[in-house]
């Protein structure tokens, strides 16, 4: 009787540790010597290339407070979206939701006087978070009265949003000395956020940071953390357990729409100081390859950010070798790709098996 010896996948009834750290290292590697390949093909030195990248971006001390600057809008929108992840809740509309919220901001510091620094800022994040998380919501009660897939609806929602902000910036708010600019006027500096060590870091990283820890909290500390865990990943369980998975939806996605809307918030009054066109360009898809790179998790997010915060930084400094900003987006789909198939060897191991093939 002949055997037959083959490969297949395995599901793990487990992840160890070492496995969840060592797949997306690895994943992240190939990506960039995928990435190699098509710079070796225009010609450029993929060794060269990262060189710059690294330096530009870790280098020196400039470099350095850029990309935690760069980070910022980033950690904030990725664990955001992350925590939505958690419940299997696919909110895609982490670049609409920010506009959104950069918005109200905007129409709070302008229209606020009279008030502290502290007061200006703090009713800006509110109108950003509050704003941002109801047009989240649009998504989320499709969902739960007609079960619209709300992947779909939040890809168009971030059309809607962006260019009710060209709008904006066009028509009702555009600044009338900007010339031929797209833009509102320049916040009054009561609504300005605090910069440190005379860079452009702002305290929009202190923000970002308490998120991404109150986030870890409740997801991995809590009961209602528990609850999101159960019902993103058995939803008939969860409500045979009497959770109300409709309620929690619903509340899920306004507290993640409504952190994206504080990315925006913290770019307008820490970076731009006034609502402008492209003031976030790719923020939104950018926030949700860092989520699934973090694998949903609030503290991996800021760490993850923190290295695209330099690859767009790095992106910059590669224009000197004349290369186009876009070569960071061909790196950062490589890296997509290869995370992508590498989270199958997250949740399955290859085993060898054997088989009976019958009599000669």
């Amino acid at each position: 009787m002949r055997k037959q010896r083959y490969l297949t996948l395995e599901k793990r009834l487990s992840v160890p540790l070492w496995t969840k750290l060592a797949v997306p290292l690895a994943s992240i590697v190939a990506g960039f010597l995928f990435s190699a390949i098509f710079l070796l093909i225009s010609g450029e030195s993929s060794i060269e290339v990262y060189s710059v990248m690294f330096e530009g971006a870790f280098g020196s001390a400039y470099g350095l407070s850029e990309t935690v600057v760069k980070m910022i809008p980033l950690m904030i929108i990725s664990v955001g979206v992350a925590f939505a992840f958690k419940m299997q809740i696919w909110n895609a509309g982490g670049e609409g939701q920010l506009h959104i919220g950069a918005a109200a901001a905007t129409y709070v510091v302008l229209h606020l006087n009279g008030c502290s620094r502290f007061v200006t800022v703090l009713l800006a994040f509110l109108a950003a978070f509050i704003c941002a998380g109801i047009y989240g919501l649009i998504p989320a009660i499709l969902k739960v009265k007609w079960k619209v897939n709300e992947l779909i609806t939040c890809l168009m929602l971030n059309y809607v949003a962006t260019f009710f902000v060209a709008w904006l910036i066009q028509g009702p708010w555009k600044d009338p000395t900007g010339f031929a600019f797209p833009r509102t006027r320049k916040i009054p500096s009561a609504g300005e956020l605090t910069t440190f060590f005379g860079t452009r870091i702002h305290t929009g990283l202190i923000i970002g940071l308490a998120i991404a820890l109150a986030l870890w909290f409740v997801i991995y500390k809590t009961r209602w953390g528990f609850e999101i865990k159960l019902i993103g990943a058995k939803e008939k369980v969860a409500r045979y357990a009497g959770m109300s998975v409709n309620r929690n939806i619903l509340l899920v996605m306004f507290l993640s729409a409504g952190i994206a809307g504080v990315a925006g918030m913290v770019e307008i009054c820490g970076i731009t100081h006034r609502l402008q066109a492209n003031f976030a360009s790719q923020l939104g898809s950018s926030g949700m390859t860092i989520a699934y790179l973090a694998q949903c998790h609030p503290l991996a997010a800021v760490v993850v950010s923190f290295l695209f915060g330099g690859l767009l930084v790095g992106g910059n400094t590669i224009q000197k070798l004349g290369l186009p900003v876009s070569t960071v987006q061909m790196i950062q789909g490589s890296i997509l790709i290869f995370v992508a198939a590498g989270g199958m060897f997250t949740k399955y191991r290859i085993v060898r098996k054997e088989r009976r093939l019958g009599n000669d």
